[in-house]
Order: C-alpha cells, then structure tokens, then sequence
C-alpha cells in the first residue's frame, strides 16, 4: 500500500487523498526538511512536496503548483494506489467507521437528526461524518478521481 508524508503546502491535497481512503499523513507546521525525510524514511512514506531542493531527496515526489485535485491525478497516475474512498478521517488520517444512529444523537445538529441516517466516525479523534449538503460536490470530485465502480453509492 501506498503511503504519504504532505508537507505544510499541500493540505487541500492531503483532504483528497484521505476521502479517497490513501494514507497521508500532513507534517506538522514546527518541522524542519530533516525531520520530514526521517519520517519519510522510517514510516516507509512517499514525501510529496513543493519545495524542489527537498524533493531531490530519496523517495520524494515534486508537485507542480497546480489545485488539489490535479496534484492528487497526478499522484495517482505515478504511483500504484489502492482506493477506498471515505474510510479515512480527513482530519487526523485514522480510520473511520459506521456508527448507529442512536450512538451519536447527542453529538449531531438538531437539522442533522432530522434528514440523515448514516454516520462515521472516527476511531481516533471521534469526528462524526454524515452526507450532508457538501456530499454531491464530493461526489462529483470523487467521479473525477477514480474508477466508477469504486465510488462510494449516492
């Protein structure tokens, strides 16, 4: 499996990835290029970047300036991905999984009780997911990304 190191520059990028269930992890804001190519190293993950001195290293991935979308085509023509859209936590990379209805009434909107009845959360930071009104623009990214047979069902 394909694994990713993003460094501060690409976090729409890393957003992408991770809806469409990639492992990226997005370096944290106070570290230096020395410490993202250890990371890299030791996790076994590809360091995709913009900054071209950095992306000279081993197992890094320059990425043109270009919007989220096209640097995550672009990604996915290079290198061998397996895709398994919204099983990943956008916000902390962790796994997410269906929950219940009833497991989560205490922590959803009023609004959001009413219209949905499929959750996710996350099993580490515990953010809840639904389809809400953002989903069909997702969806159509999601078509632009991947095979139709692998999307996830409206």
């Amino acid at each position: 499996m394909t694994r990713f190191l993003l460094d501060r520059m690409l976090g729409q990028t890393t957003k992408w990835l991770r809806l469409l269930g990639v492992d990226a992890e997005y370096a944290p804001t106070d570290i230096d290029d020395d410490e993202l190519m250890k990371i890299s190293s030791e996790e076994g993950r590809i360091l995709v970047t913009r900054d071209k001195e950095l992306a000279q290293t081993e197992n890094a991935y320059l990425a043109p300036k270009k919007d989220a979308v096209e640097v995550v085509k672009l990604l996915l023509e290079e290198f061998e991905i397996e895709l398994n859209p919204m099983t990943r936590c956008t916000l902390c990379n962790s796994p997410v999984e269906r929950v219940l209805k009833e497991d989560v009434l205490e922590d959803i909107p009023e609004g959001v009780r009413e219209q949905q009845d499929e959750f996710w959360r996350c099993v580490s930071c515990e953010h809840i997911y639904w389809r809400g009104s953002h989903w069909d623009n997702i969806l159509e990214t999601l078509q632009e990304l991947m095979p139709e047979d692998k999307l996830p069902k409206a």
